[in-house]
């Protein structure tokens, strides 16, 4: 059993993926969310798309059950055994409490503004050259609220954080408030 779990939660481009590589420094062992998507996705033979990490969790949800990715990353770190680990992406409340009850995990919450998040993308050539800031604030708003049960609900996950940390400033504040967290 894990010495400390950490679950990382936020919308698309808050700094997830950075906070792993400053956990990674410390020794967390990463675990990720969209890995168990993109192996399902792979499985169906289907092509990786935004749309389809989407699409393909939240038909995961509804099918084998709303904690199922929190299920199948458990099942790897219950293989492997880490003493520390962090868990990338949760999007679904139910996900979330399944790592706190399973490994009394922490929750970690990044925020940042929606300007911020779309400067980031853009300029990680992750986006639509034509992706206007207005088209992007639309679907991340339609992803970050989703009602259903089993789709993505990025909002209602931040509420169960022990702490969210604002990801509007350098890399140093991120990684400053990271290691306060831990």
């Amino acid at each position: 059993m894990p010495k400390d779990v950490i679950v990382i939660v936020g919308p698309i481009a808050s700094g997830k993926g950075t906070v792993v590589e400053i956990l990674k420094e410390k020794g967390y062992i990463p675990y990720s969310f969209s890995d168990r998507i993109k192996e399902e996705i792979l499985k169906r033979g289907q092509e990786i798309t935004r749309f389809t990490l989407n699409q393909v969790s939240n038909d995961l949800r509804q099918t084998l059950g709303t904690d199922i990715l929190a299920r199948r990353n458990a099942e790897k770190i219950d293989q492997e055994n880490p003493e520390l680990v962090v868990v990338d992406g949760a999007r679904n409340p139910l996900e979330v409490k399944f790592l706190q009850e399973k490994y009394g995990a922490r929750v970690l919450g990044l925020s940042a503004n929606q300007q911020t998040r779309y400067e980031r993308l853009k300029a990680r050539g992750l986006v639509n050259e034509d992706l206007t800031f207005e088209q992007f604030k639309e679907l991340d708003d339609r992803e970050n609220e989703q009602k259903d049960e089993y789709s993505q609900q990025i909002k209602e996950s931040l509420k169960l954080a022990d702490k969210i940390l604002d990801n509007n400033g350098t890399i140093e504040d991120l990684k400053e408030g990271v290691i306060d967290f831990i």
